[in-house]
């Protein structure tokens, strides 16, 4: 008890210390910028992982609150006097006695016109130094003794220095720093989170090919490779998209190459051969214009359908003007924080723009580190969502038997954070009529028909399932439609 009482009186005394109040005034300063540059940049409040009980000042605690209520409640795109007031209007007795002690909308104003907005990654990172300092102060380390060093380190240095103090002061011992663990604690409960299906993911529109990837689980990349012309799109739409329609699982794609006509006239499309096979309805009606009386009421009747049994705002389409990793990753923070959306797809994964313009030989690395940050924040540790992300494999070999991960080319290591690679191509036609490919479906052979398209599926890597054969669908890229057929194994030493 005596130790107990001795430590609170320690800390009180840090607490009160001059170097400990400036610190405190330097993160209320970072802390103020911060939360009126989000009020600048609404899109960007969900960027930003700030802990309400964190923030030191009272008044920019309760900013702070009414920009999320703002955000969270009435789904705000922009912040102006008059939104703020009117919503501050039907708030409770005490949440308005609050905003007009601290001044209302007028010291929004004020700070806006001070406050650099631009910097808002800078102030966050301030924010952050100064409340690990404060930390540090607590816990007793030597930040006031050392600080001519540490006031002109960032966050990423500081972190390293005090991690090097610590690892300096075990430099002579055994001392294990990885946890170590009982192997068989909480089995049951292991046992019973399986059981519950807690890493099952959503299916893909076809038991062929889930047989083998095993859903697409949260927490995860599905990276989805074919030549141009392949059809990426359309795998896209027919395994991902139908399948989260199916199962009433909100999506939201992100596009930088398709219009979201294209996407609507696929899925009326696929619906009208599903409903009536004799149809034969080709998706180049939309081209072609000038529909028949009879293409015009099976649209009516697929359209039907999906206004009636697709919730509204269940599927999310945003078209990428200029493509941006970062501004990607952005989308993907609000929509999971905002709407609570667990599937994305990314159509197609590029270079950012302004390194396309730039010609940068080394454009295979930003590939790379892009893909690291997306994992970074889709992991499950953090968002815990799903990203389907389709990309272009080399153009060198087209004619390739067996694609692996090097058909993606100098940027192969974007594949190094996925789960699941998936690697597709058309069969040819040598490899039909029983000719190429010994196709099986369970113990009977299937004669792959000359007359009709089929697609070749690799998996070189997935970490729900196996990557030893090649699945193998009958598809119709007019029509939409697709069919499951059977496993075939490609010796990749002869290829």
């Amino acid at each position: 008890m005596v130790k107990k009482q001795n430590n609170e009186k320690k800390k009180k005394q840090v607490i009160k210390s001059e170097f400990y109040k400036q610190l405190e005034s330097q993160k209320k300063i970072a802390e103020q910028q911060l939360i009126i540059s989000l009020y600048s940049h609404i899109d960007s409040f969900y960027d930003y992982k700030v802990k309400v009980e964190n923030i030191t000042d009272t008044a920019w605690k309760f900013y702070y609150i009414l920009l999320r209520d703002l955000i969270k409640i009435n789904k705000i795109s922009k912040i102006d006097e008059l939104t703020v007031n009117a919503f501050v209007s039907t708030r409770k007795e005490a949440y308005q006695k609050l905003y007009s002690k601290y001044g209302g909308y007028k010291t929004i104003e004020r700070a806006i016109a001070t406050v650099e907005s631009e910097n808002i990654d800078g102030q966050y990172l301030q924010m952050q130094k100064y409340a690990t300092l404060l930390r540090f102060c607590e816990m007793g380390f030597p930040v006031e003794r050392n600080w001519d060093k540490i006031q002109k380190m960032d966050l990423e240095e500081i972190n390293a220095y005090f991690e090097g103090l610590v690892a300096n002061a075990f430099i002579q011992t055994d001392f294990m720093q990885d946890k170590v663990e009982d192997l068989f604690e909480d089995v049951t409960r292991l046992i019973e989170d399986a059981d519950a299906g807690v890493d099952v993911g959503l299916p893909l529109n076809s038991p062929l090919l889930n047989e083998v990837q095993n859903g697409l689980p949260l927490g995860h990349i599905t990276l989805l490779g074919a030549h141009s012309g392949v059809g990426k799109t359309f795998l896209t739409i027919m395994m991902h998209i139908t399948s989260c329609i199916k199962h009433n699982e909100p999506l939201l794609i992100i596009a930088n190459e398709e219009e979201r006509p294209r996407y609507v006239f696929n899925l009326l499309t696929a619906y009208i051969n599903l409903k009536h096979p004799n149809a034969n309805f080709n998706k180049r009606v939309f081209h072609r214009g000038g529909f028949t009386d009879e293409e015009k009421e099976l649209l009516a009747e697929a359209a039907e359908y999906y206004k009636n049994n697709v919730q509204d705002n269940i599927i999310k389409f945003v078209n990428m003007q200029e493509f941006n990793m970062g501004k990607t990753i952005k989308i993907i923070k609000k929509y999971a924080n905002l709407y609570d959306i667990k599937y994305f797809i990314l159509d197609t994964l590029k270079l950012d723009n302004d390194t396309q313009s730039r010609a940068n030989d080394q454009s295979w690395l930003q590939l790379q580190q892009n893909m690291v940050k997306l994992y970074n924040v889709i992991k499950p540790s953090n968002l815990n969502v799903h990203v389907w992300v389709t990309t272009q494999l080399r153009k060198d070999n087209r004619n390739s038997k067996y694609l692996e991960q090097s058909s993606l080319g100098i940027a192969k290591n974007i594949a190094d954070v996925v789960s699941s690679l998936v690697l597709v191509r058309m069969v040819s036609e040598g490899e039909k009529g029983g000719k190429g490919l010994v196709v099986k479906r369970g113990k009977r052979q299937v004669i792959l028909k000359e007359d009709n398209d089929y697609m070749l599926f690799f998996w070189d890597k997935n970490r729900q399932g196996s990557t030893n054969k090649q699945a193998i669908l009958r598809v119709d890229k007019g029509r939409n439609m697709v069919k499951d057929i059977g496993y075939t194994k490609i010796d990749q030493q002869l290829m």
